[in-house]
């Protein structure tokens, strides 16, 4: 199966960013007759490729839609939407962003967000099934945390899990071959064979990784559950239910080393570390040694 490359590779649980002028929130029950009604006139499906937490919060910033188009037939769908007297205004960016009329729209139902009567809806170009599994977003109440906690954790677990590194090593520490599960925003999820970049001028290795695919990938929910040796699906639903399924799943030492790197990352310090992993220097000290 052929992925499409998303060229910008959005972390977080998807853009809200109101980057169309005039468009604002949309309620949960204005989503389906918007997403039906734009169905029928353009001539696609959209309401089962909605990705994030579209459908699953009172409010919605955007409506963000997977489309399976080649690129050599993206100047065709840019011209087809550009037609279409129901889309109002189209930018393209890494995506394709729309302003479209919210149908059955109702103004009384009042959102801290501005609410226009239009909404931004952005066709993002790649696999579906993937796009849905890897910008997965927990309902309204059920995580404390956005989506991108639970893809960094994700990540870093496959990072991680059944890895295979060899005994030499590069100046910098990094082992000059390693095995690993790599979870990927364009791939899905894959084994790679990583090894470090030569400089050109043949003294050493620079800071760069070259990853060669060597299985996989691995595209749906159950399938990667599977390959990450967890129970089920509803162990990658939010940051939480991974961490559970982890401590559940995984040696201490292994979970110690993936919430260490979580703790480390760059992302999750400046989002802020959450409150599960926050502890005492002490406690991380004695948990490192026994590690």
């Amino acid at each position: 199966m052929r992925l499409f490359e998303v060229t910008k590779e959005r972390l977080e649980t998807l853009n809200e960013s109101g980057s169309m002028s005039g468009v604002g929130a949309i309620h949960i029950d204005e989503i389906e007759p918007t997403l039906d009604y734009l169905e029928k006139s353009l001539g696609m499906e959209l309401k089962n490729n909605v990705l994030g937490s579209v459908g699953k919060k009172e409010f919605s910033g955007d409506i963000d839609v997977a489309i399976d188009v080649e690129p050599d037939a993206m100047p065709e769908l840019l011209d087809k939407l550009k037609t279409n007297p129901d889309i109002i205004d189209i930018a393209k960016s890494s995506v394709i962003m729309t302003k479209v009329k919210i149908a059955n729209y109702d103004p009384n139902k009042k959102s801290d967000r501005a609410r226009t009567g239009f909404v931004q809806l952005d066709f993002m170009p790649g696999n579906p099934g993937w796009m849905k599994t890897y910008y997965h977003s927990p309902g309204e109440g059920e995580s404390q945390y956005k989506g991108v906690y639970r893809n960094i954790m994700l990540a870093t677990v496959a990072a991680l899990y059944n890895r295979k590194d060899s005994e030499e090593q590069t100046e910098d520490g990094r082992s000059l071959e390693s095995e690993q599960f790599l979870f990927s925003p364009t791939k899905g999820l894959v084994r790679v064979k990583r090894t470090p970049v030569p400089k050109k001028n043949g003294d050493g290795y620079t800071k760069q990784n070259n990853n060669v695919i060597i299985d996989g990938p691995w595209l749906t929910p159950e399938e990667i559950v599977k390959v990450l040796g967890l129970d089920n699906k509803a162990d990658l639903n939010s940051f939480e239910s991974l961490k559970n399924a982890i401590e559940k799943n995984y040696p201490a030492e292994l979970v110690n080393k993936i919430l260490d790197s979580i703790r480390d990352n760059k992302q999750i310090q400046d989002m802020g570390i959450p409150s599960e992993l926050e502890m005492s220097e002490d406690i991380l000290m004695y948990m490192r040694k026994l590690a």
